[in-house]
């Protein structure tokens, strides 16, 4: 699959009753192929319904979504819909309670088996998956439920990677996880951008979209608010007051000691190793600027 894009696409909820609600509004967008593009707004922006719509899940009241080869929009059939899932996999939030086989292996092989491959071949999609999330062979022949946090959240994305897809959606991949847990993961999820898998993350954490990001969506009552580069975003007072989002810690730290004087040769250090790199650089040259 190639590029994605949206086209004046609406969603409303209850259409054609008196109960309809607006999610999605107008929304055009286009993403390159191998891109990594964080989500982020506020609580009932429209993220994930316009994550269901790229993933067949819904389907547009207005509009179009192509998804290289594939469009769809009202009057997408069943046939559509189905070639749509197969090039894009969605890792829920707590993807992990949709573990249910009684082994991992098992587990990892139920997408692929559904997609109609052979016991074969979806065994040897399920354990290069599960190579790639970097787990060891020895959990294969266990029960996913005797894992840890991270363990069973790897798992489950495996089972997403088996499928293939050439489109990753992740919503708040490392909620719940523990620092050293998230950070693992998101590495994870950064090797498989860097492979050429197109990423699409929901998040909260703004030092992910930070981190990790080509590009952010920014959703604010079901529009596209913005859709900028992470240092364009967080370089944008104004823009982020009115979609309610804070910026990365480094981002604010570095504002602050900018409003008492040390001014940085970049303003907007995206993660903490480059804020202490512009630290290290600026107290070099003589600490407090001038003005």
């Amino acid at each position: 699959m190639s590029a994605i894009e949206f086209l004046n696409v609406d969603y409303i909820y209850q259409a054609d009753t008196p109960m309809a609600a607006w999610a999605i509004k107008d929304f055009s967008l286009k993403l390159e192929t191998g891109s990594f593009t964080a989500i982020v707004g506020h609580t009932g922006s429209g993220k994930s319904t316009l994550m269901a719509m790229l993933d067949g899940l819904l389907v547009p009241t207005h509009g179009q979504l192509r998804v290289g080869e594939v469009v769809i929009d009202n009057r997408a059939d069943k046939k559509a819909l189905a070639r749509l899932r197969q090039g894009v996999g969605y890792v829920f939030q707590f993807p992990e309670s949709q573990l249910f086989a009684e082994t991992v292996l098992k587990d990892v092989m139920f997408g692929p088996l559904n997609l109609g491959v052979s016991p074969a071949q979806a065994k040897e999609q399920a354990l290069t998956a599960l190579e790639a999330l970097k787990l060891p062979s020895d959990i294969n022949e266990r029960s996913p439920f005797e894992l840890s946090g991270g363990q069973m959240r790897r798992v489950a994305i495996a089972g997403v990677l088996a499928m293939h897809p050439s489109v990753l959606i992740l919503d708040e991949p490392t909620a719940g996880l523990d620092p050293q847990a998230s950070t693992d993961l998101l590495d994870l999820v950064d090797e498989l951008h860097q492979k050429g898998t197109t990423i699409l993350m929901i998040t909260h954490q703004m030092e992910q979209a930070a981190r990790f990001a080509d590009h952010v969506l920014v959703m604010n009552h079901g529009q596209k608010a913005a859709f900028m580069t992470p240092h364009e975003l967080f370089s944008n007072a104004a823009l982020l007051n009115e979609a309610g989002i804070m910026p990365p810690a480094s981002v604010a730290f570095a504002q602050q000691l900018q409003s008492h004087g040390l001014r940085l040769a970049d303003s907007v250090p995206l993660t903490i190793e480059k804020l202490a790199d512009q630290l290290t650089i600026r107290l070099k040259q003589g600490g407090r600027a001038n003005g």
